[in-house]
């Protein structure tokens, strides 16, 4: 009996027929995408050969090993809330972030009321009238602590009396001054404190009108640092001159230091260290340990500059530096461990390549802190 052959024809709405059709036109592209891989590939087998048969050369310098990991950072300060005594505008007389002293104007409040009654010259005249008050109250309240020391002394010479008559007649004067300023300030302005104000700092610190809701906190609460953003800190909001009575508008961040927590991730558990180094925007902040939870997983640090890459927002990511390690440094691909001889590197002297054996005291990925050889010897590796 004969044999029969089936022939098979492809449909020309098939898949493979139209993946046949379509092939022509993908020649020239697999075509340049093989040669490209196999160029690469050559270039890789020739770098690892040059590699292998002429080492890299490196003089063993000095350097710093460094050890970091990236946080999760909250900012604790002490700063004084300032509310609007009446609905107004605030007018800055000084800029945003400035570092003010005691005593020192930073703004301005003009009620609604008196805004079109007040001028420029009427707002100059109590300007200078409420910062001569400021000044002559606490110079009052220096004069009464005084007066109370001197009372309280047992001794009863005439140098005593006379220089509590001296602090007397002070006061007195001071009073009287008072009195004409407050009658000056009436002539300007009927009842002229309900419409305006001047606000002065009562200690030093810095100024600003960056508000973000976490004024509050202090190191007491137990959230986490990503807590402010469920509790509604949305970030710094954008000055306005407007101003109601009762709210906040601007504060005082008082004393040259702020306390900053930094939550490691769950799956990181390192020994806190004695001084950190905290890189922010590519600047470094040194940073003293303060304390840490029952986790070790949330460290607390001091931090004394005020930068203002602490100032613009509440909380951010940020890499912190640990551990670090300066000393004589050489490339980590250079060294060599043994069971029976340890670490060692390939040295040469007078041209001989020889392995010199080194105690490794700190390394990563890149280089490796040693002792054992001097400064400037040349290491290869590949």
């Amino acid at each position: 009996m004969g044999s029969y052959l089936k022939r098979y024809t492809l449909r020309p709405d098939s898949w493979l027929a139209r993946l046949l059709k379509f092939l022509p036109h993908c020649y020239l592209p697999l075509l340049i995408t093989t040669v490209l891989f196999v160029f690469l590939f050559l270039s890789q087998l020739v770098y690892t050969g040059v590699s292998y048969l002429f080492p890299r050369v490196r003089v063993v310098d000095w350097g710093t090993v460094e050890h970091g990991q990236w946080v999760d950072v909250l900012v604790l300060r002490t700063e004084a809330v300032l509310t609007a005594p009446f609905s107004g505008e605030a007018r800055l007389l000084v800029e945003e972030g400035t570092r003010v002293r005691t005593g020192e104007a930073v703004a301005e409040l003009v009620s609604a009321e008196a805004h079109s009654k007040l001028g420029a010259d009427d707002r100059l005249a109590l300007r200078t009238i409420a910062q001569r008050l400021y000044q002559i109250d606490q110079e009052v309240a220096q004069i009464d602590k005084d007066l109370a020391f001197l009372a309280a002394q047992k001794r009863n010479s005439a140098e005593k009396k006379a220089e509590e008559q001296f602090l007397t007649e002070r006061k007195a004067e001071l009073w009287a001054v008072r009195d004409q300023l407050l009658h000056n300030a009436e002539q300007v302005c009927a009842n002229w404190r309900a419409y305006y104000h001047l606000v002065v700092a009562d200690q030093p610190g810095i100024f600003s009108t960056k508000l973000d809701g976490g004024e509050g906190f202090d190191l007491l609460e137990h959230e986490p640092p990503k807590a402010p953003a469920a509790r509604g800190l949305a970030g710094n909001r954008s000055f306005s001159p407007m101003v109601k009575k009762g709210e906040p508008w601007a504060k005082l961040i008082a004393e040259y230091n702020q306390t900053l927590v930094c939550q490691l991730p769950k799956d990181v558990n390192l020994e806190p260290p004695a001084e950190a180094v905290l890189l922010v925007n590519g600047k470094r902040f040194k940073l003293s340990f303060l304390a840490t939870d029952y986790t070790n997983r949330r460290w607390y640090f001091t931090e004394h500059t005020l930068a203002p890459e602490f100032l613009a927002r509440r909380n951010f990511s940020a890499y912190l530096i640990y551990s670090s390690v300066t000393g004589l440094r050489v490339p980590t691909p250079a060294l060599a461990y043994k069971e029976n001889t340890g670490w060692t590197v390939t040295t040469a002297v007078k041209g001989d390549k020889r392995s010199t054996g080194v105690e490794v005291v700190d390394m990563d990925e890149q280089w490796a802190i040693v002792e054992g050889l001097p400064l400037g010897t040349a290491v290869y590796y590949r």
